[in-house]
């Protein structure tokens, strides 16, 4: 388990100063970073949100590196080292530190520190809040996915692929909401949707070697190969985007991953580092000017990136419409 505190202390006295309560005479506010993967722009935008806005805040960030099983261990620290905030990635880390609405166990959940979740695909489908606009409880947070009818319109801005090929991992939450919204939006839009579930092994867990064969098998029955919102996916972007490459199978992606750190042709996508921000955001008005969580509504942010992987356009041969050019960025 990765284990690193970071403190920043820019203009801390002064800062500091301004910080209400007893709090302020002791230490700057005190943020646990619960990660589900390793660092990524997500975390680099929470916390350059407080570097550019001089505010002192302490980081102690530790990765719990797919396994949420050692959520337990990282609660127990949190509440020993008094953090004054949670932040945690992802619906597997977020469900474990904060159990679902109603149903919270305040000795296996935190229910008595602020927690701001990012990088949960369907709060509400999990459990985790009853309503976006308010948990009414001790968490607040914000959500990355498009919603499917505009990644489907985003899809057909490019081309019209009516063979969509979609992978998931039914051991994921996030994944198996995100196929149930796609099952019925291709009943509606009459588009055929090839649904391919990661097999498991006997400990429940998604079999990473499966993968490649099943991107092959894939691309001799479909015209898009579509990666959701899934961890277990993104972990393996690189690889399976590269698999759909060179079977002349291109990708659309739901997640900016998919795309700035693989080999996926296109994506609706939210910017990774402004989830960050919009993230560190809530966080400030929850240490600094006392805000319940519960008060803060759970977003997405109100604009989404359409990405193009022009490199990948060149080696397929498909280049997007000129329309499309006109508003997507453009990336190598």
């Amino acid at each position: 388990m990765r284990r690193r505190t970071i403190l920043h202390s820019a203009a801390a006295a002064m800062a500091l100063a301004a910080l209400p309560g007893a709090l302020a005479q002791v230490r700057p506010p005190r943020i646990y970073m619960i990660l589900y993967r390793g660092e990524t722009g997500v975390e680099r935008g929470f916390r350059d949100y407080f570097t550019l806005n001089r505010i002192p805040v302490e980081f102690i960030i530790r990765n719990v590196d797919f396994d949420a099983g050692k959520v337990p261990a990282l609660i127990t620290e949190a509440r020993e080292l008094k953090a004054d905030l949670v932040y945690t990635y992802g619906t597997a880390v977020t469900m474990a530190v904060a159990g679902k609405e109603g149903s919270a166990d305040p000795v296996r959940n935190i229910t008595n520190i602020p927690i701001v979740f990012t990088m949960v695909a369907a709060p509400q489908a999990c459990g985790i809040v009853k309503s976006l606009a308010s948990s009414r409880r001790n968490v607040t947070g914000v959500s990355h996915v498009v919603p499917v009818r505009q990644q489907m319109n985003a899809i057909r801005a490019y081309r019209r692929f009516e063979r969509i090929a979609a992978l998931y991992n039914p051991a994921e939450p996030n994944a198996v909401v995100n196929m149930r919204e796609w099952r019925a939006l291709a009943a509606q839009e009459h588009f055929q949707l090839i649904e391919k579930p990661v097999p498991l092994d006997e400990q429940g867990k998604p079999v990473a070697e499966a993968l490649p064969g099943i991107v092959e098998e894939l691309a001799q029955q479909a015209d898009l190969l579509y990666l959701g919102p899934d961890s277990f996916l993104m972990a393996h972007r690189k690889q399976l985007t590269e698999v759909a490459l060179a079977q002349r199978l291109p990708t659309f992606s739901a997640v900016e991953a998919g795309l700035r750190e693989g080999r996926a042709l296109f994506g609706l996508v939210s910017g990774y580092e402004n989830l960050g921000r919009l993230a560190a955001h809530k966080a400030v008005q929850i240490l600094r000017h006392r805000v319940k969580p519960a008060a803060l509504p759970i977003e997405t942010l109100p604009r989404f990136s359409y990405l193009v992987n022009m490199s990948v356009a060149e080696e397929l041969k498909l280049y997007p419409p000129a329309k499309v050019l006109q508003y997507a960025e453009q990336i190598r």
